[in-house]
Parts: C-alpha cells; sequence; structure tokens
C-alpha cells in the first residue's frame, strides 16, 4: 500500500543459501544488491574501476533508508562509466527490496520498448527475482514496459516508459522518478512528470545524461544541484585536481599525471567534493576520467582523431561529461547581441 514505506520482505530477497535476507539492514544495500544481482556484459557488475559511483550508490540508499522526502540526484556524465547499469538496478531495488513504485521515463517508447529488451532484463542475474515480475496493466498507461511485482501488501510497478506521449507523464502515481537520456526528453513532458511524486512520502528523483547543451538538461540539473567533482589527490606533492578540467595536458603515455608535479595519478582514488551545500539536490559530474574500467587509450584515441571543431564538441560531451554543443549552439540573447555588436552587415540571396 502507498500509506506504508515499510520494508517487506518478498521472494525476491529470500535468495541466500542459508535463507536470510542478503538485502537487509546490514547487508550493505544498494551496494551488495549491484554487485550480487546485476549483470553487464562482462559479468556481474562490480565498483572495481568505477570506485567514483560508491558515493552516488551510498547516496541514494541513505535516502531510501532514512525515508528523507524530496531529494534529488542528478548526474552529468561521459558516456559508458556504468551510471546506466546502476540506475536499473537501483529502480529494481526500489521495487523488490524497498516496496516502492518507479517511473524508469526515456525519450519515447520506441526508445523504451528497446531499452527493456536490451537493457534491463538482461541485467537481472538471479532466476528468482525475474521470476516473480511479470507484465502489469495500469489504467491510462501503456502496457508495454509495465513491470508487476507482487508481493505483501499488493504489487508494486516498475515503468519503462517513454516521455514523448503525455499520456505516459500524468497518469501513474510514483514514488520514485529515474529519468534517463534527459537532454532528449520533452522539456513540457519532464515538468508534467515532476507530479507523479506529488502524493508520495519520498518523492525521490535521480536525473542521468551525457549532457551536450551548455545551460541545459542535464547541465542545468547539475549546476541546480550542489556541483560535486571528482577530485584525485596526487601522492608525490598531495595537491588535488579534477582531471578533465586539465585535459589533455594531463594526460601521458602511461596515464594520468598530475597537473602541478608530473606524478602519476590514480584515476579511482579520487573523492567527491562539493561547491556548494544543497542538501535536497546532489548533483555529479562524471567523466571517464574518473573511471578506471573506461580504457585511457581510446580516450586518448578518440582525442588524437577529433580534428573539427564539432568532433571536439563531441569529445568534450562524451569523455569529459563538459556540455559544449558546438556548431548545434542554440541560439541565445547573448548570441544576438554579439551579432548586433558585429553589425554593420547586410542579408542578401545566396548565389544559385
Amino acid at each position: 500500500m502507498r500509506k506504508s514505506l515499510k520494508i517487506i520482505r518478498t521472494p525476491g530477497m529470500d535468495l541466500a543459501a542459508d535463507g536470510a535476507s542478503r538485502f537487509s539492514g546490514g547487508m550493505q544495500g544498494l551496494a551488495r544488491f549491484l554487485t550480487s544481482e546485476v549483470s553487464t556484459d562482462n559479468g556481474a557488475f562490480t565498483f572495481k574501476g568505477r570506485e567514483a559511483l560508491l558515493e552516488p550508490a551510498a547516496a541514494l540508499d541513505e535516502i531510501l533508508g532514512k525515508r528523507t522526502p524530496d531529494r534529488t540526484i542528478s548526474v552529468l556524465k561521459g558516456a559508458q562509466v556504468g551510471m546506466t547499469t546502476l540506475a536499473i538496478g537501483f529502480a529494481l531495488y526500489c521495487v523488490i527490496v524497498h516496496r516502492l513504485n518507479v517511473g524508469y521515463f526515456l525519450p519515447d517508447q520506441d526508445f523504451a520498448d528497446r531499452f527493456d529488451q536490451t537493457r534491463v532484463r538482461p541485467v537481472i542475474r538471479n532466476e528468482s527475482i525475474a521470476s516473480i515480475m511479470r507484465d502489469g496493466k495500469y489504467r491510462g498507461a501503456s502496457p508495454k514496459g509495465l513491470k508487476e511485482f507482487p508481493g505483501p501488501g499488493g504489487s508494486r510497478f516498475l515503468y519503462i516508459l517513454g516521455l514523448r506521449d503525455i499520456g505516459n507523464a500524468i497518469s501513474i502515481p510514483l514514488d520514485v522518478l529515474v529519468r534517463d537520456e534527459v537532454d532528449d526528453l520533452p522539456p513540457d513532458n519532464l515538468k508534467w512528470s515532476n507530479d507523479r511524486i506529488d502524493a508520495s512520502p519520498l518523492a525521490l528523483t535521480l536525473n542521468l545524461a551525457v549532457g551536450r547543451t551548455p545551460g541545459a538538461g542535464i547541465h542545468a540539473m547539475y549546476e541546480a544541484g550542489d556541483r560535486r567533482r571528482w577530485r584525485v589527490k596526487c601522492p608525490a606533492c598531495r595537491a588535488e585536481s579534477v582531471p578533465e578540467e586539465h585535459w589533455p595536458g594531463i594526460l601521458c603515455a602511461n596515464g594520468l599525471v598530475c597537473p602541478d608535479c608530473g606524478g602519476a595519478l590514480d584515476r579511482g582514488a579520487g573523492r567527491w567534493k562539493a561547491a556548494h551545500v544543497k542538501p535536497r539536490h546532489r548533483s555529479y559530474r562524471l567523466s571517464q576520467l574518473a573511471v578506471g574500467a573506461v580504457r585511457l587509450d581510446r580516450v586518448a584515441a578518440k582525442w588524437a582523431a577529433a580534428s573539427l571543431p564539432s568532433e571536439k564538441a563531441r569529445f568534450r560531451c562524451s569523455s569529459l561529461a563538459i556540455p559544449d554543443a558546438g556548431d548545434t549552439q542554440p541560439i541565445s540573447h547573448e548570441l544576438l547581441r554579439s551579432l548586433r555588436d558585429a553589425a554593420p552587415y547586410h542579408l542578401a540571396e545566396a548565389p544559385a
């Protein structure tokens, strides 16, 4: 029932050999669920090489454990850093363990259908969890991507839906919103989706995306939060640096080096530090340079191959998690002002 947020024991929790619940309070919560029940293309999910994901996972788990209401976590990320897999595992954890209704929103229904088949179903390692998940129905919502998890106190739902259809945004009561590919979500429907958690005592939102446009989409959400950056300490001079802010000067043949003294850096041995205090909204900028599981030689090769401004802009977005619209920079008041300042100029028909 939506009136209770008590963690209810479910069939999906009875997975340990001795019959004890592996996901109860003392068993590391979400992190334990991810490493024991979530698969990737390379096997079981692991935080090795993804140490930077530990704090966002712990923050989400703390919110759930304490039932802290009205919290938002936004992740401005690079590509292939493992955050989407974490988000899928988090959604399943909310439904199965914490008995919450979760909406996982994507740009459109075709995208959501493919995501369900290629990303959500394959991550479930344990047949006991898969066996309790069934296709669900909810009045007013698309039946595609609607997963029902029966259990004590009634069923809970995971909705994997596209936000292109306004009905998907306004017909579903939820406890948790997960909004993936934020920069491609319809802005008006994105605002409508906020209303889906108004009746929930928890009302938790997780936003994530590769950002492409400065000041908009996931970048605006990051800026609205406490703006955490991954800082790596040099073991030689003890200075801290944010790797993506020193690219490409921080790169050497053997890895990343301290911009101050040239000492070797361990990408995973960093810490998150916020720019300012915003308890209700944590935001993270997670670049590929913070994730050891992402091969640095491939990152370097992409940069070396980026000769055009548009290619460099794409690299900054997908690898450094620093939005750069490049040639697609939207028209803004600042741009119009710059054009006016550049006068006189004249418009004419282009020659045939």
